[in-house]
């Protein structure tokens, strides 16, 4: 029997199918710039050549073994980017709506979706995704402590990981339950990466795209253009990636086995860093973050867009 899904399922949907697809096309690029961002405390100046490097010795030249240390830690992060997509698409449209009914005057009931974001101010989009995000960290946060330390290891060093299970059980036995909250904090602050993302894509895709001319008429297409998918998602992400990704960065590194060895508390992390590399040292991988970041925007926006409209 046909049935009819709410809004708030095709978002979660959505999310699933697109953080799945995403995250197999560029899980390579990801392990890159994990890898890459563990070397900010490193004072002598190692960078692509050294990552890519580790993964070729981790391979033993072997082609097979080589594509499978490109792809450690493929199964975590699957799970947790699909979740995490799920969990934020779900939670921004649950944010809009309680946004739409709050604080705009005459709120019309039974609106589709996209006339009601239409009217919503860059301030709304930018609190439903702060609130979203916000939410959506905190949940998913065990799941990138397990994936930062099976990612940044190749599978033959001694203290890595061996399995996501494995992970978990070492982690536990030595950390306690505390260690699947490290690196919380610069996480929380790096949801304003993606409140300031979605702010500024809605409002250009709401403001400055064809679908300003949606009127609710049933034969008009409701889907962005794939050129228009193109360039709102890249101009934004950008902007917020550029922005906040020293918070990145430093989530990293809080995550990872060094910090533990260390005990690297925020503050302690921020001076090591500035001792080794200076100001730059914050932005260490951030042209891989982007080179992976843009083209996988691109293929989870142009996913999402046509998907959330076909089922």
């Amino acid at each position: 029997m046909a049935f009819d899904l709410t809004p708030l399922q095709k978002e979660v949907i959505a999310g699933l199918a697109t953080g799945s697809i995403t995250t197999l096309v560029v899980h390579p690029l990801d392990l890159v710039k994990i890898r890459l961002q563990l070397l900010a405390t490193n004072a002598n100046n190692l960078g692509y050549s050294y990552v890519i490097g580790s993964i070729l010795k981790g391979g033993q030249g072997k082609s097979l073994q080589i594509v499978k240390e490109a792809y450690r830690g493929l199964g975590i992060n699957w799970f947790g980017n699909a979740t995490a997509w799920a969990l934020y698409f779900g939670l921004y449209r649950v944010s809009k709506d309680l946004a739409y009914r709050l604080y705009t005057p005459g709120a019309e009931a039974g609106q589709d979706e996209l006339r009601k974001d239409a009217k919503l101010t860059p301030l709304m989009y930018l609190s439903s995704g702060a609130i979203s995000g916000a939410l959506t960290s905190i949940l998913t946060n065990p799941i990138w402590v397990i994936k930062t330390r099976i990612m940044s290891t190749n599978s033959r060093e001694k203290s890595s990981y061996k399995s996501t299970l494995d992970g978990i059980q070492k982690l536990l036995r030595e950390e306690g339950a505390r260690g699947l909250w490290r690196g919380l904090i610069p996480s929380l602050f790096g949801v304003s990466q993606g409140a300031i993302y979605f702010m500024m894509y809605d409002t250009l895709k709401h403001r400055f795209s064809s679908l300003r001319h949606y009127e609710g008429k049933v034969n008009q297409d409701k889907n962005l253009k794939i050129t228009e998918t193109f360039v709102i998602s890249s101009i934004s992400k950008v902007v917020s990636v550029t922005a906040v990704y020293p918070f990145q960065l430093l989530k990293s590194n809080l995550q990872s086995f060094e910090a533990q060895r260390k005990q690297y508390t925020f503050s302690k992390l921020i001076r090591s860093i500035f001792e080794a590399e200076g100001t730059m040292g914050f932005y260490k991988g951030l042209s891989a973050n982007l080179l992976r970041a843009i083209p996988s925007t691109c293929i989870t926006f142009c996913i999402y867009e046509n998907l959330k409209n076909c089922i």
